[in-house]
């Protein structure tokens, strides 16, 4: 008997050895079959994933690069792109009249007052709150008093006053940080005095809390700001500049001939720019849109493209260095060359508005729903 068990046992073993093996190589063929249909998937460019997410009106929301920040019923309530248990709801001191927020720094502010997430106080305004820009680790604060003047006060995230920078009255155009780095700060003034306008944009490091450069431009308008890791590019109404981020000197410029910059992206270290002709208000129903592609090296190497548009567009956005065009029932791709790389089917309902998050993130409003739109990430 004790020979008979043995020869049961070796035989279980053996079959328990087979099931073993036969399931490492079904495994083993499923990863196959999984490692394959991922590198077919990135190779055919499919980058485009869409959701609905719980939000429930379009007024007031914000994105912050990790997230959706939105108030419903006397709540600031957030919604995580990649985990739920990051979500949160929190009460509201006041009626907000605007938000603010980066992965690092999160705010909703009234006339009077700046809410900074997880601070424990609520900042009181000496003045009227204009805006709030935040960075990776700061809440910066414009506000103007009753003479006029105005003033941009920079606060940590637990709500701490650091720096305060001062301007008269009619100075101050705009205010932001950095997106290479997202402790400098950098403001514009526009001086119109001598009848020729004359803009000036300086950065602060608030790690040094100093001054690091500044770029004056004479002769037109400069309508936006945004920086790499090595330039600082100034959207004009005649020409795109580019300076250099270390040296603040210009390097290059690029005629826009015309035309009026509405988004920008970038390629890989390309950065592209969104163009339509001056005096257009509005992409619904567009035709055409103009792609302009420039390097960050010492000339501009500027490549230009027009893209014809299907019919029945609602809005256009540059995401993760493509075009998105958006249509009722549908979302398609475009490379910065103008051709179609994908289209994305949008589920029942038709599409009527579309906001742009940040790089990788467009909201589109369907028939009182909203769907997340994710671009390559």
């Amino acid at each position: 008997m004790a020979r008979r068990k043995r020869r049961i046992v070796i035989r279980d073993r053996r079959k328990t050895a087979l099931r073993i093996a036969a399931v490492l190589l079904g495994l083993i063929a499923l990863a196959g079959i999984a490692v394959l249909a991922f590198f077919t998937v990135k190779s055919c460019g499919v980058n485009l994933v869409t959701r609905t997410v719980p939000i429930w009106s379009s007024e007031t929301l914000c994105g912050t690069g990790d997230g959706i920040m939105t108030v419903r019923a006397g709540m600031l309530e957030f919604l995580s792109y990649r985990d739920e248990d990051y979500n949160f709801s929190k009460p509201l001191s006041g009626v907000p009249t605007g938000l603010a927020g980066t992965a690092g720094v999160k705010a909703v502010y009234t006339k009077e007052t700046v809410q900074i997430v997880d601070a424990p106080f609520d900042i009181v305004a000496e003045g009227e709150i204009r805006a709030v820009r935040c960075g990776s680790e700061h809440a910066a604060v414009c506000t103007r008093r009753p003479n006029g003047s105005e003033c941009v006060s920079v606060y940590n995230s637990t709500g701490q006053p650091i720096y305060t920078l001062e301007y008269e009255a009619g100075r101050l155009v705009n205010f932001g940080f950095s997106e290479a780095s997202g402790t400098t700060l950098w403001t514009m003034e526009l001086d119109t005095d001598s009848g020729t306008p004359r803009t000036t944009v300086t950065t602060f490091d608030l790690g040094r809390m100093s001054s690091t450069g500044v770029i004056t431009v004479s002769g037109q308008l400069i309508e936006d700001v945004f920086f790499t890791s090595s330039s600082v590019f100034l959207v004009g109404t005649e020409s795109l500049i580019r300076c250099s981020a270390s040296a603040n000197r210009e390097i290059y410029r690029v005629q826009l001939y015309g035309y009026r910059v509405i988004d920008r992206s970038m390629n890989g270290e390309s950065p592209v720019l969104l163009l339509v002709p001056r005096g257009q208000e509005s992409l619904e129903g567009a035709s055409s849109v103009r792609l302009l592609t420039v390097s960050q090296k010492d000339v501009a190497e500027e490549s230009s493209s027009v893209v014809m548009l299907p019919a029945g567009v609602i809005d256009c956005h540059l995401a993760n260095g493509s075009l998105i065009v958006t249509r009722a029932n549908s979302v398609t791709l475009y490379s910065v060359k103008g051709k179609a790389e994908e289209t994305e089917p949008l589920p029942e309902g038709v599409t009527v508005a579309s906001i742009k998050l940040d790089e990788h993130h467009i909201l589109l409003e369907r028939s009182g729903e909203f769907v997340l739109l994710t671009v390559g990430k």
